[in-house]
């Protein structure tokens, strides 16, 4: 009989009805709810009032934590165990938080509740320990924008000389050169034009480290970039010690020398006559190739159209002159209008008419209170 076949076999893999499933006997229908298979329902657990919200030791589930004036969602994980035995999520409304807090042992929740930042809820500057953009714009300088600050600006010196990705001198600032690069010295403040990028136009100054000595040891100097960006050297900035340098007086200036013999370098002004080709310079300021003989004598302005001294070229030479003057002397008159004879009388036994002459007491010439230098000019 084919139907009793079917029926044997269906009895054979029939569950026996003393079989139950999470403790409910198969003899009916079943029912099973969330609890039955260790789920969440699908609807809140229950509803707790006040902040403090669910207990960490309540049952696992979903709960509704009433406040004043709104709800909190708290999804809440308890196993009862272990050194974490629950954990709780919360969020409000409208994506406006969620937060955790975990319990330790059995001692409950003892931090406060732990908030996400998301793209909605995020952290402030102090809350990741920042600066706001307000103070950040007083503490740095923006990049690429015009900046002023009150503050200091305290920077290192690009190391051009071990760092080669550090040299760019379309950019202004501190530089370490060590007399290596350009001939630009070593150390530099250097300031690029901003109309380009490269060293056009560019212009510094330079500092020595001074090896050779203190007298280097405070040389500074200016150094220029032409329109193509080509160094076109550097000038020396004279300092409180090079105030007394000879050096630094122009070629074929008369100088008053406190010596007997000038310095090495110079010459004396006594006439003598000079190789205009050894020393080019100073035939520019004596064309006659013959120095001005100043021994003895005294160094007068040129008029230069004043008329006082007119007439006179450069280096021309003057002699010595008295001004022009007159002497008076008064004579007693009779009331013709005639000297009378014997106004003035000397003394002697030679009687008649008699001249007689004014002192001639005095020096060779006449000149002012002077000291004695000797003269000399700087050959080259």
């Amino acid at each position: 009989n084919l139907g009793l076949v079917e029926t044997q076999n269906l009895a054979r893999n029939a569950v026996p009805s003393s079989r139950k499933i999470n403790g409910k006997s198969l003899s009916g229908d079943i029912v099973l709810e969330a609890g039955n298979v260790g789920a969440f329902s699908r609807g809140s657990t229950a509803t707790v009032q006040g902040e403090e919200g669910v207990p960490w030791n309540a049952a696992s589930g979903s709960y509704i934590v009433q406040r004043r004036g709104d709800s909190l969602l708290v999804v809440h994980f308890n196993v009862d165990s272990g050194s974490t035995p629950a954990l709780q999520l919360q969020t409000q409304y409208k994506n406006n938080s969620i937060a955790y807090r975990s319990a330790r042992d059995r001692f409950g929740f003892e931090e406060e509740w732990t908030e996400f930042y998301t793209t909605k809820n995020k952290p402030s500057a102090a809350d990741v320990g920042a600066y706001t953009k307000v103070e950040s714009d007083s503490h740095f300088i923006p990049l690429n924008k015009n900046t002023k600050t009150t503050g200091y600006i305290l920077s290192k010196a690009a190391n051009l000389l071990d760092d080669p990705s550090s040299r760019d001198l379309g950019r202004s600032g501190f530089l370490r050169l060590n007399e290596g690069l350009d001939g630009l010295g070593n150390m530099a403040i250097h300031i690029a034009h901003p109309s380009v990028e490269g060293a056009e136009h560019a212009r510094g100054i330079s500092f020595s480290y001074g090896s050779n000595g203190d007298g280097d040891r405070f040389r500074i100097s200016t150094y220029a970039f032409d329109e193509k960006g080509t160094f076109k050297g550097h000038r020396r900035i004279l300092t409180e010690d090079d105030k007394d340098s000879l050096g630094s007086v122009p070629v074929g200036v008369p100088l008053p020398w406190p010596q007997t013999n000038p310095p090495s370098g110079y010459l004396v002004c006594n006439g003598q006559s000079f190789n205009k080709s050894t020393y080019p310079k100073l035939g520019l300021a004596y064309p006659s190739g013959k120095l001005p003989d100043l021994r003895g004598e005294f160094i007068r302005g040129l008029d230069a159209g004043r008329n006082i001294d007119s007439g006179r070229g450069v280096l021309s030479w003057q002699n010595d002159e008295f001004k022009s003057h007159k002497h008076e002397f008064e004579a007693i008159r009779n009331e013709t209008g005639n000297s009378v004879w014997g106004d003035f009388f000397g003394t002697g036994s030679d009687y008649g008419r008699k001249k007689y002459s004014v002192s001639n007491n005095g020096g060779v010439e006449t000149r002012p209170r002077n000291v004695a230098f000797l003269y000399i000019v700087r050959a080259a």
